[in-house]
């Protein structure tokens, strides 16, 4: 492993065989960091996502483009005997490997760790799945809310009387992407100190059970899952939206002694204070039906956007309920954070898409390539790995490997 320019991976190779989100956003999270990664699509349609969603720019899906900026695109028949010798060739000059089919999906391939790492020991194999690589429920189909289901997500998702509901964006995934991320980096310089490559597993179920902290706590001493609160929080209270007079919503937050205070003589009722009832937080949690009734008749009597600059004023965390569209398009803090990145598609025209979440002030995360068209770069990245013009027009010839629409 080398660190040859200003980025933190560039000079590292990885080969993504990965489809849907959670392994494509792991790997994008790479790429910004300056990995080559070079993204393996079956020959016909390219990755599932490709075809997702309602929203295409001249045939190009918006979803796809949303998690796959910074990477080439090759087309290879993995089907085909030649597919496979060929992806083994690209893999004996690899560092990483990430994929998330089916558990036994890449060992009927016979692409699998075992077969890599005998003619590169050196590999980086990293397995994404929706349960773990075994277990009674490897082999279940799923995604994003089957995985919410199992883990208890939905159950503690919703309001008070009603359904468990899902999470509204698709965190497990999130959650997996980074952790995909995070060990292949780790892995990386487990490397860089011993030579040794590895193996490496993540699951959609095991990176949502741990986003739940510090929930599993206080689920395995209670013996009691969490209650479904709405907005509201199991174990602090005030802590939710309430409704302003024009109808808005806004989330005010006092999880410090401090900031209950605050709020309480900010809104002049500085009794709450000394009200049994309400004195420490265990007691406002006991009797929280009683204090939201008092807050909600005061929050009602003025804008939500005039409580959040006052509250804010006084130090109590407060933020009104926005629209995803406010907080991508209108929201100031989101246009400082310089969130959105604009870019120019072949296809598509201008994009944009969400910068890395992860600033370094040696290394930034850069954003050099769009989202590939399928099958984009298939002769650039055989050209990379030393084939000759001769071997590229027999594989594409055969069928093994396609070009892209883009080609005349």
């Amino acid at each position: 492993m080398s660190n040859t320019g200003k980025q933190i991976l560039e000079g590292i190779r990885i080969l993504d065989l990965s489809v849907m989100t959670a392994g494509p956003v792991g790997t994008m999270l790479l790429a910004d960091l300056g990995a080559d990664v070079i993204k393996i699509e079956e020959p016909g349609h390219g990755d599932l996502s490709r075809g997702l969603g309602n929203l295409f720019m001249n045939g190009e899906s918006v979803q796809f483009m949303s998690q796959n900026r910074n990477k080439r695109s090759i087309r290879i028949d993995l089907k085909q005997p030649e597919g496979v010798a060929l992806f083994l060739r690209l893999a004996k000059d690899a560092d990483v490997i990430v994929e998330n089919f089916r558990p036994g999906t890449v060992k009927k391939l016979g692409i699998d760790y075992d077969v890599v790492k005998e003619i590169n020991p050196g590999i980086i194999y990293a397995s994404g799945s929706a349960f773990g690589q075994d277990g009674p429920y490897a082999m279940w189909p799923a995604n994003d809310p089957i995985v919410q289901a199992v883990a208890g997500l939905m159950e503690m998702t919703g309001e008070p009387d009603g359904p468990p509901v899902r999470i509204g964006a698709p965190l497990p995934d999130f959650g997996t992407a980074s952790m995909m991320a995070f060990g292949v980096t780790a892995a990386l310089l487990h490397r860089f100190r011993t030579g040794e490559g590895q193996q490496l597993n993540v699951s959609l179920l095991s990176s949502s059970i741990f986003s739940t902290i510090p929930r599993d706590g206080e689920t395995l001493v209670s013996g009691k899952s969490p209650e479904r609160f709405g907005s509201g929080h199991p174990t602090m209270v005030p802590y939710r939206n309430y409704q302003g007079s024009d109808g808005q919503y806004f989330f005010a937050a006092c999880f410090t002694v401090k900031f209950w205070a605050n709020l309480c003589n900010t809104i002049g009722r500085p009794d709450l204070l000394t009200d049994p009832r309400f004195k420490t937080n265990t007691e406002r949690t006991q009797n929280r039906e009683a204090l939201d009734t008092i807050l909600s008749d005061i929050f009602a009597t003025r804008p939500a956007s005039e409580w959040v600059a006052i509250l804010s004023a006084a130090d109590v965390p407060a933020a009104k309920v926005q629209t995803y569209l406010e907080a991508l398009t209108a929201d100031p803090q989101v246009k400082h954070n310089k969130t959105l990145v604009p870019m120019q598609h072949p296809v598509a025209g201008d994009i944009q898409t969400l910068a890395n979440p992860v600033n370094f002030s040696k290394t930034p995360a850069t954003y050099r390539k769009p989202p590939p068209v399928l099958g984009e770069h298939s002769r650039d990245v055989l050209a990379d790995f030393g084939f000759s013009v001769a071997e590229i027009a027999a594989l594409q010839a055969s069928g093994v490997v396609s070009g892209s629409r883009l080609e005349k």
